[in-house]
């Protein structure tokens, strides 16, 4: 017995559904090509960028240990930012840091995947 492109794509939009990544109801029934490989597609980056956003932490507490030690040596402004930060790669998005202000950027270049993480945030001129 073969293996078919649909049986295939059932498969993939099926465990997506299974690991709660899409609904059971948004999957189009009626249009096997298009819709359901972009649905597939789009639940899959989503996927990816949790797992960044979930990287990102991991390496920011091996780094200090706590998320206490990051507020006591950065200050709460500077444990918000990294919070800020983790919802930017979870999104595809960014962060805003003000170029006079680095503070905070300084431990997300130390930190292993440091070039990745710099992508999510945009240097602005701090505004008088």
């Amino acid at each position: 017995m073969s293996y078919s492109c649909t049986d295939f794509t059932d498969a993939i939009l099926n465990q997506l559904v299974a690991i709660k990544a899409i609904r059971a109801g948004d999957v189009p029934a009626d249009d096997p090509q298009e819709r359901q490989a972009g649905l597939a597609v789009s639940s899959i980056v989503t996927l990816h960028r949790a797992a960044q956003a979930s990287r990102f932490v991991k390496e920011l507490l091996a780094s200090v240990k706590t998320l206490g030690g990051i507020a006591e040596e950065h200050g709460v402004d500077g444990l918000a930012f990294r919070f800020y930060l983790q919802a930017a790669i979870l999104n595809g998005s960014f962060v805003e840091a003000h170029k006079a202000e680095a503070g905070p950027v300084e431990l997300v270049k130390t930190l292993p995947s440091a070039g990745d993480w710099m992508k999510h945030i945009q240097f602005v001129a701090r505004h008088a």
